[in-house]
């Protein structure tokens, strides 16, 4: 009686459960690392992208990546550090594809007063990113390729100013990117870099 029970439930629950996971289709991503210059970073930045549904006509991928300029390049504020991310899709068979894009990126500047050495001064900037480009794709692994146009609109200016302690704040809505006089302007990236399952 006991043995006829427990083959019951193994039919009846356990059975069932493995045929489940046999019959769901595997979900194909592909993973890249890959360098850009200028593009979303807007001097440049390494990535990481996930590609979503890589055997479906419309694919998707999310990007995340970072941004580190030392401050003897001499640009801008000084040193910067960011983090650029981006929701993409891209339309196209075989291994060329139609990117499209929309991505925010905040960076922060840092420098020192020759004036005054102790007074530090930071800028935080968050700025829109949508791109159109060309991707390159591999159908498995190998190189990857990609050029976009990627224009910069600006969002939020965060300065921020100690003196003595105290720490003073101004912001500043769709004005002045990173602080070079534009609320707005045309920009364009190049991407180098491999992907792999």
């Amino acid at each position: 009686m006991k043995k006829t029970i427990l083959m019951i439930l193994h039919l009846a629950f356990i059975t069932p459960i493995f045929s489940q996971e046999s019959e769901t289709p595997p979900i194909k991503n592909k993973h890249t690392v890959y360098a850009e210059l200028f593009g979303q970073g807007f001097s440049g930045s390494l990535n990481y992208d996930l590609l979503f549904n890589s055997d479906k006509k419309w694919k998707r991928s999310l990007t995340v990546g970072i941004i580190a300029v030392p401050r003897s390049f001499g640009f801008g504020d000084g040193a910067y550090f960011g983090v650029p991310v981006s929701y993409n899709w891209l339309f196209g068979t075989k291994r060329s594809f139609l990117e499209l894009g929309v991505g925010l990126t905040t960076q922060v500047g840092e420098d020192y007063s020759l004036e005054s050495p102790q007074k530090r001064l930071s800028n935080m900037y968050t700025y829109f990113t949508p791109k159109i480009g060309y991707r390159f794709q591999p159908y498995k692994s190998g190189l990857f390729f990609r050029a976009t146009l990627t224009p910069h609109v600006a969002l939020v200016n965060t300065n921020f100013n100690v003196r003595n302690g105290n720490l003073m704040t101004s912001n500043s809505f769709f004005q002045n990117f990173m602080n070079l006089g534009y609320k707005a302007f045309p920009w364009f990236g190049v991407s180098l870099g491999y992907t792999f399952k």
